[in-house]
């Protein structure tokens, strides 16, 4: 298939977080792409029928006819090139192309949605469930723009804000997104698979229940598996079903387990990386993302070494330290905002005793190691 036999399909690009940092579109939100074609191929379906009222379905064919492919990715907060093959003969489209139509409609619903909160008479109220399954993937830094070409100055917006107001306006009782869970897993069970997470809920806990479909991850749940406080911090990533407060009611699937940093050291870590410029002294900097980032590393690797909770403080150059004081000694590592890492621990009551040692940014296992050693002896 040559250029010749393809066109364009009006324009997508996604911009924001994950797709500011590196070239290239992240593979996980290839699935965006495919949730757009079904979108698109439920609301022609619903023009096809407004239009020839005395049918009651559309005629075979119909969403074969709409073949979207992705050709390539450019750059540019990443811009998927979606084109379709070019109908030689007319066929179902002699009059009137259903899917470039619904391709418009959506637009313009984003649009109206986004400017005047409100879904247009226009736009079927049976594809509503499509449009509110776009953009699950997206996070809060994060949007889908959608156009009529490169050069069109109009561009509708597709945000987790704009998701928040479909779902209120077409009155749904709840939303699929995919998110990031931060609980203990207090129960679990493989026939059926079933697990119970406690997420942190102002002063208390609440307790979510959910499945996976996956096997595989059966496993890495059982090893963050225990009861009550025991329970080790884990970093679920899932599908869940969020109520129109915001909250999530329930998890649907559980993609992925890794260690999570338990909820204070992460809120620590959050206010530090909101630090402004001249902070400390004019001058002085914040800790950069990808500071905050290393440490968010070290600090998992502690707690896989048993090691207790430090103090977490900002230096005035971009850097973190994180501190640990025992009877006896007390141990400093400081993250540099330059990449390296300097580590040391001295003894309290003065004297020679202490250890310097420098570490490469990426060996947060041999820094936790260090800092056990230390506290240890």
């Amino acid at each position: 298939m040559t250029s010749n036999d393809v066109t364009p399909f009006g324009y997508l690009r996604l911009a924001g977080g994950r797709f500011e940092v590196a070239e290239g579109l992240p593979v996980v939100s290839a699935a965006e792409l495919e949730r757009y074609a079904l979108l698109v191929s439920a609301v022609a379906r619903e023009l096809y029928l407004r239009d020839h009222p005395k049918r009651q379905r559309v005629p075979r064919g119909f969403d074969q006819a709409f073949d979207l492919r992705l050709t390539r990715v450019e750059r540019g907060s990443q811009i998927p090139t979606l084109v379709r093959p070019v109908a030689r003969d007319g066929g179902l489209f002699q009059n009137t192309d259903w899917h470039d139509e619904a391709r418009r409609l959506i637009n313009s619903a984003l649009g109206d949605i986004s400017k005047a909160d409100r879904v247009p008479a226009a736009f079927p109220m049976a594809a509503i469930k499509p449009l509110a399954q776009f953009g699950r993937s997206l996070r809060a830094n994060e949007r889908i723009e959608l156009a009529n070409s490169v050069d069109d100055p109009q561009r509708a917006v597709l945000t987790t804000e704009t998701r928040k107001r479909i779902q209120r306006l077409a009155r749904l009782d709840e939303l699929e997104i995919e998110a990031v869970v931060v609980g203990q897993v207090n129960g679990l069970s493989s026939v059926p698979p079933h697990v119970d997470v406690m997420v942190a809920e102002g002063a208390g806990q609440r307790r979510i229940g959910a499945t996976f479909s996956d096997p595989s991850v059966w496993g890495s749940l059982h090893s963050y598996l225990g009861y009550g406080d025991a329970a080790p911090p884990v970093s679920l990533s899932v599908i869940a079903m969020q109520n129109r407060d915001g909250e999530i009611v329930k998890i649907t699937d559980v993609l992925h387990a890794e260690p999570a940093l338990p909820p204070s050291w992460s809120e620590r870590l959050r206010n530090l990386a909101g630090l402004g410029s001249g902070w400390l002294h004019p001058g002085s900097e914040p800790p950069s993302n990808e500071t905050v980032e290393r440490v968010e590393r070290i600090l998992l690797a502690t707690l896989d070494a048993e090691v207790g909770a430090p103090a977490i403080y900002p230096s005035g150059d971009g850097g973190i330290q994180l501190e640990w004081r025992t009877a006896t000694r007390a141990i400093e590592v400081e993250i540099l905002n330059a990449g390296s890492v300097d580590s040391a621990w001295y003894g309290r009551a003065g004297g020679d005793d202490g250890e310097d040692r420098s570490f490469p940014m990426d060996d947060p296992d041999g820094i936790a190691d260090f800092v056990k050693d230390a506290i240890s002896e």
